[in-house]
């Protein structure tokens, strides 16, 4: 029996939401539901975190709300009350399954309610957990009570890396899953030319760039990057032909930044490194991916990076370390360098790619490994676990 849902319901955030890695992929999983002919609708979030949790500048864009979301929004993550009332109104909504986005501990309390409550409102719809991670990137108390609070009632679970999928099984999860790849983010327009990527930012186009792009956080190794920088190991960036090149690190602190910019001063690094550490809002990502020789992700540990699937659609070579996700993206393509997460190994990573005789053929390999990430089947593969959880439950 063939399984076409009339309404898909996504537990998530989507607008006022700023663009990033959640709201971005929500968006566009939506956007390619509705163009396969089902009607979806948003349970979104009045409030995710509290001030004192949230270390950016805001949680909310200013931007005009899309017009083609039907979103509402309900719950709040600290108001047991709203829980009530989210499963409530998805009940209402009679959908066919339901997608519910996991990211953090700090989630697990309201959404696992939320599960929970649904069965006793006559909601029976199969409910999948689309998990980016399961292990916090900070310590965070009682992440395995929480996680546990809800895989317990999930129907099915989505992950975008292996190693996500293993942790479940370590919080008791052994239920229908799937590993998907994490689609390429192509919401972004095409990529610039060069020159006038450098005048859209402001930078000279006379210069070669490398670019660490998004939130920085401590996990995110920015500061092994800046000591591979001046490791002797990367001999290239002090020769002849090194000094043309920059660091462009763009992307909100998310932590203090007084130990990135002192070690920026005491590596000298002051006239190579240039720093954009305000909200990137969409328009710009484009003219960052298109002005770049290559994106450096030098995470101490990850699942997956939203930034990789942005560089795969601009077709802008990696240089990542051998974490997670990263490294199931990467091996084996010939699509960038992988390194250890330390600032020696990354340092000989980046002296490979630099002295690289071509970089077009980091370039080629990207767009052929880009290919096969695509919305369409993943949204397929989405609905056809729905479907064997549906079968189960019958």
């Amino acid at each position: 029996m063939t399984f076409i849902p009339k309404t898909i319901v996504v537990v998530g955030p989507v607008w006022p939401y700023r663009p990033g890695g959640m709201t971005s992929f929500n968006q566009r999983l939506i956007r390619e539901w509705q163009d396969q002919g089902h009607e979806v609708k948003v349970l979104n979030y009045t409030l995710q975190y509290p001030f004192w949790l949230f270390p950016g500048t805001s949680q909310f864009t200013t931007d005009p709300a899309p017009e083609d979301l039907y979103a509402k929004r309900v719950l709040n993550t600290m108001v047991p009350w709203t829980w009530w009332k989210a499963a409530r109104t998805i009940a209402r909504w009679k959908p066919d399954f339901i997608l519910v986005r996991y990211w953090t501990p700090w989630l697990a309390a309201s959404l696992g309610s939320v599960i929970r409550l649904l069965p006793r409102m006559g909601c029976l719809a199969p409910r999948i957990l689309l998990a980016d991670n399961l292990l916090p990137h900070e310590p965070f108390p009682l992440t395995g009570l929480l996680n546990r609070w809800v895989l317990g009632v999930t129907d099915g679970l989505v992950t975008l890396s292996e190693s996500v999928g293993q942790q479940a099984a370590t919080f008791g999860y052994y239920g229908l899953r799937r590993v998907l790849k994490h689609p390429v983010y192509d919401h972004f327009g095409p990529r610039h030319d060069r020159e006038e990527a450098c005048h859209r930012l402001q930078l000279n186009p006379g210069f070669r760039y490398l670019l660490f792009f998004g939130l920085i956080r401590a996990y995110k190794g920015l500061d092994l990057l800046l000591r591979a920088l001046a490791s002797k190991d990367f001999s290239f960036w002090t020769g002849p032909e090194g000094q043309g090149w920059k660091l462009v690190v763009a992307g909100e602190f998310y932590e203090n930044p007084q130990s990135y910019l002192q070690l920026i001063q005491e590596l000298d690094l002051t006239d190579r490194v240039v720093l954009r550490t305000n909200f990137i809002p969409e328009e710009q990502v484009a003219a960052y991916f298109s002005l770049a020789e290559a994106l450096v992700l030098p995470y101490r540990h990850a699942t997956q990076s939203g930034v990789t699937q942005a560089a795969l659609h601009f077709g802008l070579p990696l240089v990542v370390t051998k974490v997670g996700g990263l490294a199931e993206v990467m091996e084996g393509t010939g699509a960038g360098e992988l390194c250890e997460p330390n600032a020696a190994s990354l340092a000989a990573a980046l002296q490979r790619f630099c002295t690289a005789t071509d970089h077009g053929v980091y370039r080629m390999a990207m767009q052929r490994l880009s290919e096969s990430y695509g919305w369409e089947p993943f949204a397929r593969e989405v609905m056809a676990l729905a479907q064997e959880a549906a079968l189960l439950r019958a």
